[in-house]
């Protein structure tokens, strides 16, 4: 009789273990790199993105859902759930030599999915932070981590560009392709966009299906510097006659960038569906923030990258899954990239881990069923530099959006401008042309208060000046012209 029971109960774990797996959908998050407003075929005509707009057509297009102006940025609220400005990652991106990155006191979302049971990895670029090896995303919740440690290499070579310092010490290239810890070289020569998503392919077909799998699909395409994608995604804008004025040959490039990225986002998707994961899957496709080409690739919305106008802020973005309730949506609920934090773990199961003190809100309802957003207010900017007279803030509330101090991040002196003041009814004018700030001056001082009354809960921005134990060519041994870890205190 105790035989039978022990059996029994052991039946009853494992298909307890079974069942919690199946209920836990695949979770892949796709993030592109200074991809703008106007940068993808359903807003723009000339641009090739047919994958992508299939997906979103079929899934839940995001019109209202807002990034940080900046790469690092975004990719720590993603991370944390919190606001940049909570972080001290609000005045720019973790730049190379920089001894910075994200806080190590802070649990990860890919920390709290691995302790769910799901595969953790990360394909891609990481800039979160590499001088310490606890930054890395190794030690940060991934099982794996295939990519690049810095913003930005070339797209062939894996070694940084200076075109605005063609004078800078060879002691500052260097190589950065690593495998966790490991530099590798798989892939030599091949095109970094087709790279990423051949090794998400593989994530996808080697992955234990007994267990939910969390990707982590980061893609440098299409941050400059720019440079020659492969023949055949020219061959396609060729064969339609777009971009063929000889002066038209950086727009040709950037374009034929762009057509690899929504190649390879279809591709990642139609491995989910060969691995028999799509239909417990639920595939997030979001822009680190607005694009970086001036008065273009974010039109008709005011501003680019680095700017917290529209065009810096408010991302391309779409739901792709079986799992939505209402497909064929187009969502104008308002949203902040840390809410996929807490959508993410709600999805997995963990709504009883959500800190209490994140600036994250469970969006599912709002995303599978149209249903009212949890969120009416974003705090978009908070900094503040009084060494040089400098002050940003930014807050979006139900339709109002008021700007406050400088528009551009405060990596950029403009103390002229520190008194600014722009308010918008983003409804009426999504474009920020009206400022409303001189006729709506009770409005202007609601919303200063609420930014006035968040401020002591802003931590100042982490900006070190670049550090030379960070150059690769200083390095010795294995690891000299490496981008390498180890020479810095990590924040705590």
């Amino acid at each position: 009789m105790p035989i039978l029971v022990s059996v029994i109960v052991c039946i009853h774990i494992c298909i307890g273990v079974v069942a919690s797996s199946r209920s836990q959908p695949n979770i892949v998050f796709i993030l592109a790199d200074d991809l703008g407003w106007n940068d993808v075929s359903w807003r723009n005509t000339l641009m090739l993105t047919p994958r992508m707009e299939g997906l979103m057509r079929s899934g839940v297009e995001l019109t209202q859902s807002y990034v940080a102006p900046k790469c690092s940025p975004s990719r720590a609220a993603l991370m944390t759930g919190r606001y940049p400005w909570r972080l001290g990652m609000q005045r720019g991106a973790v730049e190379r030599y920089q001894p910075d990155g994200l806080n190590t006191s802070f649990k990860l979302l890919p920390e709290y999915l691995k302790e769910a049971g799901y595969s953790t990895h990360a394909v891609g670029k990481w800039h979160l932070g590499y001088c310490h090896p606890d930054y890395l995303p190794q030690n940060r919740g991934f099982d794996k981590f295939f990519g690049q440690w810095n913003h930005v290499t070339n797209y062939y070579t894996r070694k940084p560009e200076f075109p605005q310092q063609p004078d800078a010490p060879p002691e500052k290239y260097g190589y950065d392709l690593h495998e966790n810890d490991e530099i590798v070289y798989e892939g030599k020569d091949e095109f970094m966009t087709d790279l990423l998503t051949r090794k998400a392919r593989d994530v996808i077909e080697d992955h234990d299906k007994s267990k939910p799998l969390f990707l982590y699909l980061a893609y440098q395409a299409p941050h400059g510097p720019i440079t020659k994608p492969p023949e055949k995604y020219l061959q396609m804008y060729n064969e339609l006659g777009r971009f063929q004025n000889p002066r038209d040959q950086g727009k040709l490039n950037r374009a034929g960038i762009i057509t690899a990225l929504d190649t390879g986002v279809g591709e990642v998707v139609d491995a989910l569906k060969s691995a028999g994961l799509y239909e417990n899957s639920v595939v997030v496709f979001s822009t680190d923030n607005g694009g970086a080409i001036l008065r273009s690739s974010n039109l008709p919305l005011r501003g680019d990258k680095e700017q917290l106008y529209e065009g810096g802020i408010r991302g391309v973005g779409f739901v792709s899954s079986p799992l939505l309730k209402k497909p064929e949506t187009v969502n104008d609920k308002l949203m902040f990239i840390s809410d996929w934090f807490s959508t993410f773990l709600s999805l997995a199961g963990l709504s009883d881990q959500i800190p209490q003190d994140t600036d994250s809100f469970d969006m599912w309802n709002t995303l599978s069923k149209n249903k009212k957003s949890p969120r009416s207010e974003i705090t978009l900017n908070l900094d503040q530099d009084n060494f040089r007279g400098l002050w940003s803030a930014a807050i979006r509330s139900d339709h109002y959006k008021l700007i406050w101090g400088q528009e551009k991040l405060l990596k950029k002196d403009q103390n002229e401008k520190s008194c600014n003041v722009e308010l918008f009814n983003i409804k009426n004018d999504p474009n920020e042309r009206n400022n409303l700030a001189p006729e709506l001056r009770k409005k202007v001082a609601e919303l200063k208060d609420r930014l006035m009354a968040q401020l002591g809960e802003m931590t100042p921005a982490i900006y070190s000046a670049e550090n030379r134990d960070g150059w690769p060519g200083y390095f010795e041994g294995e690891n000299k012209g490496m981008f390498s870890t180890g020479w810095c205190n990590a924040t705590v």
